[in-house]
C-alpha cells in the first residue's frame, strides 16, 4: 500500500513531523549499519530543508499581509476623518444649506455613504473632492485647510492599496511554491517506500518492516497553514 499521506488534507505543519519522522527512521538504521536504508534518509531529509527555507518565508509573507492590512486601514481612518473635516467646513461657509449647489457639487450622497466605503472604494472620491477643491469656484480658504492633507492621503492611500496587493500576489506565490513541495514530497515518500518494499522482498522481511518507517498522518489542514491573505482584510 502505497502511504502518499501528504494531501491537501495534510497541514503543514503535520506535513513536516511526517516527513521528518520517516527522514528520522531511515536514517536510524542506516547509523546501524544499513547502507541502502541509510541512503534514503539522504532524500528526504533534502525535503525538510526546503520546507524549513519556505516556513521562513510563508510566515515572512504573511507578516508582510497584516503590515499591509494595518497600513490601509489606518490610511482609511486617516481619509475618513479628512473628509468629514472638510464636509463640516465646507457645511459652515454655505451657512448650513445642505442644498447649497456648492455643497452639493462637494458631497452629492451623505457624509456617512462616504465613510462606509472601504479605502479603495473611496479614493476615487476623494480624486474628486481634490479636483473640485483646486477649481478656481472653491474659495481660497477651503483650499488652503484641505488640499495639502487631501493630497498627501491620496497619494498614501494609493501607495497603500498597492502595498497590499503586492503583499497578496506575493504571499500567493509562496502558496504555489508549498503546493509544489507538498507535490514532491509525496513523489519522493512513494519511491522511498516503493524501494523499503523492494529490501523486505528481497530480504524477507515482512510488512511491519515496512511500517515502522512511516507515521500516520490524521490532522486536517488548517486554514491558517494557508500562506494566502486571510479572509475578512483590512478594508
Amino acid at each position: 500500500m502505497r502511504r502518499r499521506m501528504l494531501s491537501e488534507n495534510t497541514s503543514w505543519e503535520d506535513a513536516y513531523t511526517a516527513v521528518a519522522y520517516i527522514a528520522d527512521a531511515l536514517a536510524l538504521v542506516g547509523a546501524e549499519g544499513d547502507e541502502e536504508v541509510g541512503a534514503l534518509a539522504v532524500k528526504v531529509e533534502q525535503l525538510l530543508g526546503a520546507w524549513e527555507t519556505l516556513d521562513a518565508e510563508r510566515r515572512r509573507e504573511r507578516r508582510r499581509v497584516g503590515q499591509a492590512n494595518a497600513q490601509v486601514r489606518r490610511r482609511d481612518v486617516q481619509a475618513d476623518a479628512e473628509v468629514t473635516q472638510l464636509h463640516n467646513d465646507l457645511l459652515e461657509q454655505v451657512a448650513q444649506d445642505r442644498k447649497s449647489p456648492l455643497f452639493v457639487g462637494f458631497f452629492p450622497d451623505p457624509l456617512p455613504t462616504v465613510v462606509r466605503m472601504s479605502l479603495g472604494s473611496e479614493l476615487p472620491v476623494l480624486r474628486v473632492l481634490l479636483g473640485k477643491l483646486r477649481d478656481p469656484g472653491t474659495s481660497a480658504a477651503l483650499r488652503e485647510r484641505h488640499e495639502g492633507a487631501l493630497g498627501r492621503i491620496v497619494e498614501q492611500g494609493t501607495a497603500a492599496i498597492q502595498a497590499r496587493e503586492e503583499a497578496f500576489a506575493a504571499a500567493g506565490r509562496t502558496a504555489a511554491r508549498m503546493a509544489t513541495w507538498r507535490d514532491d514530497a509525496g513523489n519522493v515518500l512513494a519511491g522511498v517506500e516503493e524501494a523499503l518494499h523492494q529490501l523486505a522482498a528481497t530480504r524477507g522481511d515482512g510488512g511491519d518492516w515496512v511500517d515502522a518507517f512511516f507515521v500516520a498522518v490524521e490532522s486536517p489542514r488548517k486554514a491558517e497553514d494557508k500562506a494566502g491573505p486571510p479572509a475578512g482584510g483590512a478594508p
